[in-house]
């Protein structure tokens, strides 16, 4: 009797997961999200490595800067949310990025494939943000620093004094954007959010979730 009521409620919890799944899938698809990637992404998600499973997040860098394409997947909510996010400098111009090759060997692009958060900290210059068009202030600004996971990416927990972070900066600001068509400023390399969600999403990735970077839903291999 005992082991009909757990082989139920593991059949009912498999149910829900796959409604949750299917809703969230719905949700992303809604976005333009690349399918093949957010399916790699869950499925990454899932392993071991990663502690923290009832959220991640994609972050598409073949899309436009000035589009929104840093998703987070909050299974706890059922919600999808999209972001604005900006590249390396190395990865292309303002408006879109453009390479992805070298990826390994030039600090200054995104790191690609998935990167596994830590926990969050304050730390100088991203403290206090100011957006240098409208003057708008803001503070107590958190990070998080990305650790790589794989063999092609885990050089970013072997080169210091450098680290990837999740941060804010001021040329992500509504008043950047408002002032260069839409677009957002570029990174060293960083996953660089608006100053106004960045403590929000740093909130909700820190600890173990994943971060998966893609160029749309291109193998990351091909880049290697």
């Amino acid at each position: 009797m005992r082991y009909l009521a757990a082989t139920l409620l593991a059949l009912i919890s498999a149910q829900a997961w796959a409604n949750e799944l299917d809703s969230l899938l719905q949700q992303v698809q809604v976005f333009g999200t690349p399918m093949a990637a957010v399916q790699r992404a869950i499925q990454i998600s899932r392993q071991p490595i990663f502690p923290k499973k009832d959220v991640l997040a994609v972050f598409d860098i073949s899309q436009p800067s000035a589009k929104k394409r840093f998703y987070v997947l909050d299974f706890k909510t059922g919600q999808v949310t999209a972001h604005y996010a900006a590249h390396g400098r190395d990865n292309g111009p303002n408006a879109k990025a453009i390479k992805f090759k070298g990826f390994q060997t030039d600090l200054d692009m995104v790191p690609l494939g998935p990167l596994k958060t830590a926990h969050s900290e304050v730390m100088e210059p991203y403290k206090k943000i100011v957006d240098w068009y409208d003057g708008s202030v803001y503070p107590d600004m958190i990070v998080v620093a990305l650790e790589g996971v794989t063999s092609y990416n885990s050089y970013v927990n072997h080169t210091p004094p450098f680290k990837w972070f999740i941060h804010p900066n001021w040329y992500t600001t509504a008043g950047f954007r408002a002032k260069n068509r839409g677009m957002l400023g570029r990174s060293n390399g960083c996953v660089v959010v608006d100053p106004v969600e960045n403590n929000q999403i740093v909130t909700r990735l820190q600890d173990g979730a994943l971060v998966f970077v893609t160029v749309g839903d291109a193998p990351i291999e091909q880049y290697l």
